[in-house]
């Protein structure tokens, strides 16, 4: 049996599909005002995937309280700690680092106790950071204390270390570094956002580059890890390849039918917009998509390197750029 957290996120959602295929007893967490309506949507994009959806056993929980998590993890073989805060807007500073570190510490903890398995999901935003501009990074790209960090990157990284510390203590863990997700469903939230505002036509973009991945490779290299009980102790960056924002936005225009970006905003351009939007959000009391941050990281250029995981397992292959995105078009 396994347990996964997160299981109504985006992740979360095509992971328990993935598990359910694979034969395996899948209970997942939920909070008391969790709803399942897009996980299940999620589910019938796949085939035979209400007959899947059948096959899940929904816990309620609550990754804050340790006590709704013991009683399940106890009887697991692995857990999948999915359950994290993405956001990059400092409003919500405290909410990720209670579900980010405190949820992950529970977890860590139980599994060690009962001695239990534990895949995490952490992100590239824990990553180290190129000393110059086409560097790539990987799984052992040192940290620079100096970088300007967002604070959901902060999260990521502290949340790492509470794992590790476990893991010097005796944890079973294996850790993926997934680039940003690209997968179909959960529409209005986290990458999902960023495609249906493309797919209505975008005649902008930025110079910035980053990786992304399509949401089954990482459920597929999750399966994996989760199973391969020699890997233990290590981190695997999970990345399909890396893209400009310019070619990210054509890709998706054209498989929306929509015009291509043609004009490109300099950092003066967005440093205007997230501080006018922040100034509307003020007068409004509605949060702002676009912040300072996610202006800053607009322009930033970040190559990454999945070579670690493909020289373990040789036979797995990343779906291209433009087949994840025709999937999405397709579900939407």
């Amino acid at each position: 049996m396994v347990f996964v957290t997160g299981a109504t996120g985006l992740l979360g959602s095509h992971l328990l599909y993935h598990l359910v295929e694979d034969g395996q007893g899948v209970y997942a967490l939920k909070r008391d005002s969790s709803r399942l309506e897009g996980t299940h949507e999620v589910f019938l994009q796949y085939p035979g995937g209400e007959q899947a959806w059948q096959k899940v056993n929904w816990v309620e929980g609550n990754v804050l309280k340790k006590e709704t998590l013991e009683p399940v993890v106890q009887q697991a073989e692995c857990v999948y700690h999915c359950a994290a805060v993405v956001s990059f807007s400092g409003g919500d500073k405290d909410k990720l680092l209670d579900i980010n570190l405190k949820g992950t510490e529970n977890i860590a903890q139980l599994c060690r106790k009962y001695k239990v398995r534990l895949c995490y999901v952490s992100s590239i935003a824990a990553l180290g950071d190129a000393r110059h501009e086409k560097e790539i990074v990987d799984e052992n790209t040192p940290i620079i204390m100096e970088t300007v960090r967002s604070v959901y990157s902060q999260s990521k990284i502290a949340a790492e270390n509470i794992v590790w510390q476990q893991v010097r203590k005796g944890l079973e863990t294996v850790i993926v570094n997934p680039s940003i997700i690209l997968g179909a469903g959960h529409w209005g939230r986290s990458s999902s956002q960023l495609f249906l505002t493309v797919s209505k036509g975008m005649p902008f973009y930025t110079d910035g580059v980053c990786g992304y991945v399509d949401v089954r490779d990482v459920c597929k290299a999750m399966l994996i890890l989760g199973k391969d009980r020699e890997v233990e102790g290590e981190r695997f960056v999970i990345n399909g390849g890396n893209y400009n924002y310019k070619e990210l936005f054509t890709c998706i225009a054209r498989a929306t039918g929509h015009k291509p970006p043609f004009l490109e905003m300099k950092p003066w351009m967005t440093s205007l917009a997230w501080r006018s939007l922040a100034a509307w959000g003020k007068m409004t009391g509605r949060q702002p998509v676009f912040t300072q941050e996610t202006a800053r990281s607009s322009h930033h250029k970040s190559y990454y390197s999945a070579a670690k995981f493909l020289a373990r397992y040789p036979y797995f292959s990343f779906y291209p750029l433009e087949e994840t995105v025709r999937q999405i078009s397709r579900c939407r």
